[in-house]
């Protein structure tokens, strides 16, 4: 659903969409959100991940604070707002928005900006598919790379017009939804076992 490179429309279009997609910098549609804390645990400590997106860092790192002290002056990130992790190892960025709490705090390393005349859920997906070597081409650095946001804002790419982005921004944040609901069951059916198991064989 999204345009491979060189082309300007993706493979696969749900219906009444032929619009031809529009390519566009993402300094167009997203805008720098620097706020920052002035006292310690202003708010609670967040963390971006690869694989939960943004949660609690409690949650994250099972009850131990990474962050305990010394976070005055870290990023505020606001309910809706996006961030990274602007290092790097291996060239792989991914773009999480905060779905956890109204407002937490995250440290400086993750820039946050927010959407401004994009869907948000299509915006969510569109950073986080067919970018990759763009990301990589302006990241900086001859070991860990960094990725600024000044570098990201210029990057070019396609958008098609707001009603297809709304359409294929809801039917991934629905799949998203019945992906983790299905993993919740998953889980559920693991602990059942490892305690059946238990019970049965002493």
């Amino acid at each position: 659903m999204f345009p491979k490179n060189g082309e300007i429309v993706p493979e696969v279009r749900f219906p009444g969409f032929t619009d031809a997609w529009e390519q566009r910098k993402l300094g167009e549609v997203v805008e720098d959100y620097i706020e920052k804390t002035t006292v310690e645990n202003q708010y609670p400590i967040l963390t971006s991940s690869q694989q939960m997106g943004i949660v609690l860092q409690d949650t994250y790192f099972s009850g131990t604070r990474v962050s305990e002290s010394g976070n005055t002056g870290y990023f505020i990130l606001p309910r809706g707002y996006f961030s990274y992790r602007s290092r790097s190892d291996n060239d792989t960025y991914v773009f999480n928005r905060n779905d956890c709490i109204d407002k937490g705090i995250i440290s400086h390393y993750y820039p946050v900006f927010k959407p401004s005349g994009v869907d948000s859920d299509f915006l969510l997906r569109r950073l986080n598919n067919g970018l990759k070597k763009q990301l990589s081409i302006v990241s900086e650095g001859t070991g860990q790379h960094v990725l600024s946001l000044k570098k990201f804002k210029n990057i070019e790419t396609s958008f098609p017009n707001i009603r297809e982005q709304q359409k294929i921004g809801k039917f991934f944040k629905q799949l998203d939804f019945f992906i983790a609901l299905h993993q919740r069951k998953l889980d559920h059916l693991e602990l059942m076992k490892k305690g059946l198991l238990q019970q049965m064989f002493v």
